[in-house]
């Protein structure tokens, strides 16, 4: 067996999958899965080549990438879509009722902390009209938010169900503002994974056949069942994973056009600007489905 160091927030559904039914073994491969509870150590450990790949937002890679010269390529994409919620505390009422108040946030330029920057700008709210503290992932913030240090944050489940339970007020959907998020994609040193192509390439495929098995509607109650059982979702919140899962783990190249066009209407993304392509290799996707590849996008549509 072949051991890969994995980074990420959670298991996402076809890696709980692939664990329980022997997609990894098949592939010869012992995956060790690191829990990211900082964004910025997260990206310092990525960059210093720590681990092997992360299974994180294709955003942050890109912000990494763009703002600090650190070479990396993505080569898979798990999940699709927002389950990320701006919640704020008992007595509000609405987004307008976070101007000058304290937010969390990890790690402040990318992931969800672009998502709330975006549901803040398009209430009007500007980044000089409040305050923000790096706190940590989803779980360090909720138990933020819940000691009363922080007005608002963005969680995600099943932090977010807790927060709401407690009495948290509901303020924002990041979906209904950033529609198919490439929220969570394989990615690592373009060092790495060039020189490490056929770990790769069955890394992609136990993914794959993991999809597979999940979204057949055979499959489908068993998978609910293990996601509440292993990852501590409640049965909604995993029917919500459940559906942001990529067949096969292909890239969608519109979504990565997207995330940058995005980084630049908010001024993350500085000139020059580069094709969606410049960011991912299909190639990996390939070998290891024998699939032809998406079609390329180019650049943004925005880009300068």
């Amino acid at each position: 067996m072949d051991k890969l160091t994995l980074s990420g927030y959670s298991r996402r559904p076809p890696h709980v999958v692939a664990e329980e039914k022997g997609f990894f073994k098949d592939q010869g491969l012992d995956v060790d899965f690191h829990q990211v509870l900082l964004a910025p150590l997260h990206n310092e450990e990525m960059a210093a080549g720590k681990w092997n790949m992360t299974l994180s937002s294709a955003d942050t890679m890109i912000a990494r990438a763009t703002k600090e010269g650190v070479d990396y390529v993505l080569f898979m994409q798990a999940e699709e879509g927002l389950g990320a919620y701006l919640i704020g505390q008992a007595g509000m009422t609405s987004v307008e009722d976070l101007r000058g108040k304290l937010l969390a946030a990890d790690p402040v330029d990318s992931n969800l902390d672009v998502i709330r920057m975006k549901i803040m700008r398009d209430h009007g709210i500007g980044e000089d009209e409040y305050t923000y503290e790096i706190i940590g992932s989803t779980p360090a913030r909720a138990k933020a938010f819940l000691e009363g240090k922080v007005a608002a944050a963005m969680l995600t489940p099943p932090s977010s169900d807790r927060v709401l339970e407690a009495g948290g007020v509901l303020l924002a959907s990041g979906e209904d503002y950033v529609p198919d998020w490439p929220l969570a994609c394989g990615w690592g040193l373009r060092s790495w994974v060039e020189g490490n192509r056929e770990l790769v390439v069955r890394f992609i495929g136990a993914w794959a056949a993991s999809t597979d098995w999940l979204l057949d509607p055979a499959n489908h109650d068993e998978t609910i069942r293990l996601l509440v059982d292993r990852e501590g979702l409640s049965a909604q919140r995993a029917e919500h994973a459940y559906h942001r899962v990529v067949p096969k783990g292909c890239i969608n190249p519109d979504a990565i056009r997207r995330n940058l066009e995005l980084r630049i209407e908010l001024g993350l993304y500085p000139p020059p600007h580069h094709t969606a392509e410049h960011f991912y290799d299909t190639s990996y996707w390939c070998a290891a489905t024998g699939l032809a590849a998406p079609k390329a996008v180019g650049a943004p549509a925005s880009a300068a």
